[in-house]
């Protein structure tokens, strides 16, 4: 508050502000200890400003005088600040409680209108990622030179060892349970082609994106997230540059020349880790055991394994990106945020994988 003039004699229950508040707050209890049948007046004749705690101020002081029995009057008030102050109700001071809806359609549409909205949001990611991805490269392009090649090393030759690892020693647990029920009716030969299709038309491709939805799915969302965090996205979009594209799309190409690939490696992995079972358990020739492979597998198999390793890829992408973007808060929210994605990313992986079961 500004009060540029000063008054000569006001009286004893009269107060006249001057240029700061400091003195009021230190001779708060001072006013508060008036006896109930005082009369606080507080002039504001010469008042040119008042700012927010000016009026903070007058609010609390009104408040709290009144509730020791006092009064208090303000004169000389202008009829702006009068019309702001008045605005200020008693009941601004009240606690707000949150009042809870219990009206189960009113629940049920706010949850509906949420799930729309994420879908919305979610739709949008997947089409601005397609569209970058294929046409919008003949119009311009907003990624960094080498971003490919260094997207590939991250997401294929970092992943290439836990991939052929776990895919090797799931092969071997496979081909154990099984061949200890095939050789139970004689039928232990059967165990190569049983391997062989199980590999290359399911457990190769869904393996696959399984790590690396733990794996380049989390990645993902926390590098776009701290991005949206750190206003990183926004200075994109400042300087003209799609988040989408110079962002998303070299994981987009990158994760789906690798990802048929890792497949590839982790279907001859499992296959690998069956065939030690099949000689060393089974006690099946190497000939017969390749023989019997070979035979069983067809192309519509591997056609098969490749779609799926392809649109397994688009989605783990897809969905690190989207809870990448729809970010908001601090490192708290990241974490959170990248959580979501692994777990959304893997059921949503099995999801297709089912559908696929009816189609492929």
């Amino acid at each position: 508050m500004n009060n540029r003039s000063k008054s000569s004699c006001p009286p004893n229950n009269t107060i006249i502000f001057p240029e700061t508040l400091d003195r009021f707050w230190i001779e708060k209890s001072n006013l508060l200890n008036q006896k109930p049948d005082k009369t606080l007046i507080i002039d504001l004749a010469k008042t040119t400003r008042i700012d927010s705690a000016g009026y903070c101020f007058i609010r609390l002081l009104h408040t709290m005088y009144e509730e020791n029995g006092n009064k208090l009057i303000i004169r000389n008030l202008e009829p702006e600040f009068e019309q702001i102050l008045n605005s200020w109700s008693t009941s601004d001071n009240e606690p707000v409680t949150s009042q809870k809806n219990e009206n189960f359609f009113v629940r049920c549409g706010d949850t509906l209108l949420t799930l729309r909205g994420n879908v919305l949001n979610a739709l949008s990611v997947l089409t601005e990622m397609l569209y970058w991805g294929t046409l919008g490269l003949f119009k311009k392009r907003d990624f960094k030179r080498g971003a490919l090649g260094e997207q590939m090393y991250l997401l294929g030759n970092k992943a290439f060892g836990i991939v052929g690892l776990l895919s090797f020693l799931i092969g071997i647990i496979l081909a154990l349970q099984t061949a200890i029920q095939l050789q139970n009716f004689g039928a232990g030969i059967f165990l190569a082609p049983l391997l062989g299709i199980t590999m290359v038309r399911e457990l190769g491709p869904l393996l696959t994106a399984i790590i690396l939805a733990g794996r380049t799915g989390s990645a993902t969302t926390a590098e776009i997230a701290t991005m949206v965090v750190g206003e990183e996205l926004d200075a994109l979009q400042t300087m003209g540059i799609n988040p989408v594209q110079y962002v998303v799309v070299p994981k987009f190409w990158a994760i789906s020349l690798t990802m048929p690939m890792l497949s590839i490696m982790a279907t001859a992995a499992g296959i690998l880790g069956g065939f030690f079972v099949a000689i060393f358990y089974l006690d099946l020739s190497t000939s017969l055991f390749w023989n019997e492979l070979i035979k069983s597998i067809h192309f519509r198999d591997f056609w098969a394994g490749f779609v799926k390793s392809l649109i397994f890829s688009w989605l783990i992408i897809w969905i690190g990106s989207y809870y990448g973007f729809r970010v908001r808060g601090g490192a708290e929210a990241v974490g959170k945020e990248t959580t979501a994605s692994v777990v959304t990313g893997i059921f949503i992986i099995i999801l297709a994988d089912a559908l696929f079961s009816f189609v492929l």
